[in-house]
């Protein structure tokens, strides 16, 4: 990660900062994510932020942030069981937000929309591909959020 903790913020600007570079790289073109331990150990200790991830707190674009990192670096093994406990309790939280004939919220206090349900259901599958479950879901993300590489450098 680039960056320190802010007092106000922690880790909460380096970590969306790294997920938007890294989809809009690494993952976009195939191409391993460079000291993948570090990006793993920084996103397990954001993830325990509370002002961002407790449970009345979530929103769709800091799940995302911690969601997509660790399933782009998954292949390490590192830290695995905690990397599956955040994964767990996260996916959890997604599936609770769902509300029948409105999709989910984009974050607290908003109302179910198109951009919560898309971020929130990429989310769901980031989240349940970590943990083994994804194809018990019957979709994958299509779009930015795809999990294929848009292309390959050669």
């Amino acid at each position: 990660m680039w960056g320190s903790p802010a007092p106000e913020t922690g880790m909460l600007l380096p970590v969306n900062g790294f997920y938007r570079a890294s989809r809009g790289t690494f993952a976009q073109f195939g191409v391993p994510v460079s000291h993948p331990e570090r990006v793993i150990d920084t996103v397990l200790a954001h993830a325990t932020d509370e002002r961002f991830f407790a449970s009345e707190r979530l929103d769709a674009c800091n799940v995302l942030d911690v969601a997509h990192p660790l399933w782009l670096t998954r292949a390490t093994g590192h830290r695995s069981a905690e990397v599956s406990a955040v994964a767990r309790t996260l996916l959890h939280a997604a599936l609770e937000r769902w509300q029948d004939g409105a999709g989910v919220a984009f974050g607290p206090g908003d109302e179910p929309g198109l951009q919560g349900t898309e971020m929130w259901l990429a989310i769901t599958w980031y989240l349940a591909d970590l943990l083994g479950l994804a194809d018990a879901l019957g979709y994958r993300p299509r779009g930015v959020h795809r999990p294929e590489p848009a292309d390959a450098l050669s």
